[in-house]
């Protein structure tokens, strides 16, 4: 088949929802040609990623951006949702354009993974599929340890992603266009859209260097080393996981060592608890690192630390698993669904419960138990080997292409 992908975010070394991306079209151009509408300004990484590997030659690269102006005013992402916004409406005429020249089966709509955004393709015609997309609601535990400021941000979030969904007329036309929704949070789609949904999980990992590099040896040798790798935000649960690990600290282990690598508006927040807490010299914040150090940061720690909320499924979580860490996260998004209590330990939230405190009685069970934690690692790099792989859901995607095609309603 001939398939155009829409990949706003399409790029390697960086993880995030652009690995996803650049994985997933090399898998499916393996079987179908793929053009990939994606954002100029990735033209020269693409460039510098096919010198040191061969361009597959069934895949092909359409590059478009929004005039100068609209690009500035995104930078330090002040606007970013306005400006993805227009992005996928000048996608989707560019989308017009193409189909005029070349006859493609259908078109894919694969990352900008919001389920209340458009879908640009939706403005060509033929058939649409439209997915992963979903989004996440911040469990009410969560929600009440919030502080005010953040608490209205999420209100505000709730209400304008609802009235996107209901009432914004591109976001009704990419479900209505749409032949299949994959979601993998198909409990917060309109009711609207159920005949078309399609459960899907959304993030992949490949057992490549360039994103893990599996432990053969998982025992701890040494303190407990305690790795938070992300944003520094609060939906990111970066927070949580330093008063969590500061919280485990002041229980006596006088070894136990933290690294948090990543940046963000909640920086000079925790450099402050860090400068003021007892403990604080055996916290490092690494900053923003290329993702081959953090590839080593993994392999030398013993636990994940990613208590996330209202947050899909993040590749530096498989990451984690892949490389033989488990991960400590909360329940309520899509980390504590993969996760469980297989991978690594979930914290159940309960209104008479602290989370930071049961995320710290997770860590003190970890490293008070070395057998379990590497069972716990074991089974966290056999599911991310056999469950989550980018092969697996590529071929998932291709499955939705044939009955797409069989059968377009």
């Amino acid at each position: 088949m001939k398939i155009l992908v829409s990949a706003y975010a399409c790029e390697s070394g960086r993880g995030g929802e652009g690995e996803i991306g650049w994985r997933l079209v090399h898998h499916i151009a393996e079987h179908h040609e793929v053009w990939v509408i994606t954002r100029a300004n990735l033209r020269a990484a693409h460039e510098a990623l096919f010198r040191n590997e061969a361009k597959p030659l069934r895949l092909h690269f359409v590059y478009f951006d929004l005039p100068w102006i609209f690009r500035f005013y995104k930078r330090g992402k002040r606007f970013f949702l306005v400006y993805y916004y227009l992005w996928q409406i000048g996608a989707g005429l560019l989308a017009r354009r193409l189909r005029t020249t070349e006859r493609f089966d259908l078109s894919h709509h694969l990352t900008g993974g919001m389920d209340w955004m458009p879908a640009g393709v939706a403005l060509c015609g033929g058939p649409l599929l439209w997915g992963p997309v979903g989004s996440e609601d911040t469990h009410p535990v969560i929600l009440g340890k919030l502080g005010l400021a953040s608490r209205a941000k999420d209100r505000l979030r709730t209400f304008v992603r609802s009235a996107m969904r209901h009432v914004d007329p591109l976001v009704r036309l990419s479900g209505r266009r749409a032949c299949t929704v994959l979601s993998h949070t198909p409990e917060t789609m309109p009711r609207r859209l159920a005949s078309k949904l399609q459960p899907f999980t959304q993030t992949g990992i490949e057992n490549v260097p360039a994103l893990a590099r599996p432990k053969t040896d998982i025992a701890r040798h040494g303190p407990l080393r305690i790795l938070f790798a992300g944003e520094l935000k609060d939906w990111k649960g970066a927070l949580l996981a330093l008063q969590a690990t500061l919280n485990y600290f002041e229980r006596g282990d006088l070894s136990a060592v933290m690294r948090i690598v990543g940046d963000g508006p909640l920086r000079l927040e925790m450099q402050a608890i860090i400068a003021a807490h007892p403990q604080g010299h055996r916290v490092v914040m690494m900053g923003r690192v290329p993702m081959e150090s953090l590839v080593d940061l993994m392999r030398e720690s013993d636990v994940f630390l990613y208590p996330s909320f209202h947050h899909g499924l993040a590749t530096v979580v498989l990451q984690a698993m892949l490389t033989g860490l488990p991960v400590v996260c909360l329940e309520g998004d899509a980390t504590g669904r993969t996760v469980g209590q297989e991978a690594g330990i979930t914290v159940s939230l309960r209104r008479e419960r602290d989370p930071v405190a049961d995320l710290a009685d997770a860590l003190e069970t970890l490293a008070g138990d070395e057998s379990l934690r590497q069972t716990l690692a074991r089974e966290g790099q056999r599911m991310a080997r056999e469950q989550y792989t980018y092969a697996a859901l590529a071929g998932a995607i291709e499955q939705a292409y044939q009955t797409i095609r069989s059968d377009p309603r």
